[in-house]
């Protein structure tokens, strides 16, 4: 037995130096082997990849041996990027739309699978489609693969729906090629509160290039918009190809633009351009409330992509052409419910500017400026054609004139309420307000607002995706755990809880006091203690 110990442990440290070693060729060696199984992780001082030890049990004649594999998770990180390029690729083709986009999932489960997987709302979308789209795009790439369906079932269990796709398909070069078994299944509760069903791709040994192709077919399917707004994207591309009269050279827009950002600058005014490194800050980044996003969608995004569809509305159903697109919007709910993150969400989805313009960049000592300064600030967006203005705490110079109410506010409120709704108005821009005080508002103010959208504290289930996405490497029940804890908590405070963790678990790593290199759920529940014991969450 004492030499049966001694055997694993050198075996062990035979694993980390075959792992450690720069001139061993890992990367192809669990393939040659024809197996994946999950096990002991071992962790590499030398940057050469991610990379797992397994030890298979092998029972012969009675004795325990040991056999060394080592694998890299290259093939998830491959399938991961091919997917996220082709759903880059889909929100540029189907443009701002009813539904947002899911984000999609890669990891091992039970050690010896591949998993990919994505939401999918039940409530839009037909599931037999999606799997048909699926099994579609299986059979169009089956040539040469050697793909061929074992089995496709349905049932249900527990009010809980099942439909499944058994797979398998050759993998490896012709002489060498091994048959993998995969499962592709879609599976939820039908409710109509919330999506809650999920595709499921598993896979054995391999992710092929059909099981992506497929994977995308699927994903294609649950989320392309219907007929209607595709018809309708058509018609906008064909109108915005119509020549238009009296168009100012790109050297004087140009020009024009440059001067009006200066001067919004130096009146204190910041802009923020859309940038294409910020591609994906789409509504998956703001988690939760899914009718706050669907009521902005259909008022707002809309509204702006497509104007010349409301103006064509407009002309069929008024005896005067007038336009219908909004003009002002307004936020309310607590500090830290995500107002700011919608704002820059609109602005990054449509691509166009936000100028986001703080109070302290309007007030004036001198009598008359303010109001000048803040008309101003709205010509000069109207530069940049369309635009947004983003008005934070607009309680402070929107204030009921019923109440006792500083002259120069009065001012202020007269010229902002022209600047929405007069002959000074512009369609082109757009102004987005935020407060957590509804009620002090100008009753002229709000009878103004296109849309008024609250954001209330977020619900558990909105608690848990906050907690996912600031601290993926804990579990549900962890991430369920830590939502339970924080109830009544914003999500800026669950931001501020996850960095404040991250900051303590570095500390003990410096100090030695820590070997894992993530946080733990222990460490997270710390710091939502010490936080609310300081009045800070």
């Amino acid at each position: 037995m004492n030499f049966l110990k001694r055997s694993q442990s050198n075996l062990l440290a035979f694993g980390k130096n075959f792992i450690n070693s720069k001139r061993t060729p890992y990367n192809n060696f669990l393939r040659l082997q024809g197996l994946r199984t999950p096990a002991l992780k071992v962790n590499s001082t030398q940057n050469v990849g991610r990379a797992v030890f397994l030890p298979l049990l092998m029972t012969y004649a009675g004795y325990t041996t040991y056999k060394a594999y080592c694998i890299e998770d290259d093939v998830l990180k491959a399938a991961k990027n091919r997917i996220d390029d082709a759903i880059y690729k889909m929100k540029k083709e189907f443009g701002t739309q009813m539904m947002s986009f899911p984000n999609v999932t890669a990891e091992m489960k039970g050690g010896d699978k591949y998993t990919v997987e994505f939401l999918i709302d039940q409530r839009k979308c037909d599931m037999l489609s999606v799997l048909g789209a699926a099994l579609g795009s299986f059979e169009k790439n089956k040539e040469g693969s050697g793909f061929k369906v074992l089995n496709f079932t349905a049932y249900q269990r527990d009010n809980i729906t099942t439909i499944q796709l058994e797979f398998e398909e050759q993998v490896g070069d012709k002489k060498r090629h091994r048959i993998a078994k995969g499962t592709m299944y879609i599976t939820g509760e039908n409710t109509m509160d919330r999506p809650n069903f999920r595709l499921i791709l598993e896979k054995s040994l391999d992710i092929s290039e059909a099981d992506i192709q497929a994977f995308i077919a699927a994903y294609r399917e649950a989320n392309r918009p219907n007929n209607f707004v595709l018809q309708r994207r058509q018609f906008v591309q064909q109108t915005q190809t119509l020549p238009e009269k009296n168009v100012e050279t790109e050297e004087d827009s140009t020009k024009n633009r440059l001067e009006a950002r200066k001067k919004l600058e130096e009146m204190g005014v910041t802009i923020f351009f859309p940038e294409a490194s910020q591609r994906n800050l789409d509504w998956d980044y703001l988690a939760g409330y899914e009718k706050q996003k669907r009521d902005i969608e259909d008022t707002v995004l809309l509204a702006l992509s497509y104007p010349q569809i409301y103006d064509e509305i407009t002309k069929g159903t008024r005896m005067k052409e007038e336009p219908n697109r909004p003009k002002a919007v307004l936020f309310e709910g607590p500090p830290g419910t995500g107002k700011t993150t919608s704002a820059k969400i609109i602005a990054q989805q449509v691509n166009i500017p936000l100028i986001y313009m703080p109070i302290e960049s309007i007030m004036s000592k001198w009598y008359g400026e303010a109001e000048k300064r803040f008309a101003d600030i709205f010509d000069a967006c109207k530069v940049f054609g369309k635009a947004i203005i983003f008005i934070d705490e607009i309680d402070a110079i929107a204030g009921s004139r019923d109440r006792d109410l500083h002259e120069a506010s009065r001012r202020i409120l007269s010229t902002l309420l022209r600047k929405i709704d007069s002959f000074e108005s512009s369609t082109d821009v757009l102004l987005v307000c935020a407060t957590n005080r509804k009620q002090d508002l100008d009753s002229a103010m709000l009878s103004r607002i296109d849309l008024s959208v609250k954001f209330e504290m977020p619900d558990s289930q909105s608690r848990v995706a906050i907690y996912q996405r600031y601290a993926k490497q804990l579990d549900l029940k962890e991430l369920q755990a830590l939502a339970k804890a924080s109830d009544g908590l914003s999500g800026r405070n669950i931001s501020d809880i996850c960095k404040d963790a991250e900051r303590r678990w570095a500390s003990k790593l410096i100090r030695k006091e820590a070997t894992d290199k993530l946080p733990t759920v222990e460490q997270y529940l710390e710091s939502l203690k010490n936080r609310k014991m300081q009045n800070l969450a």
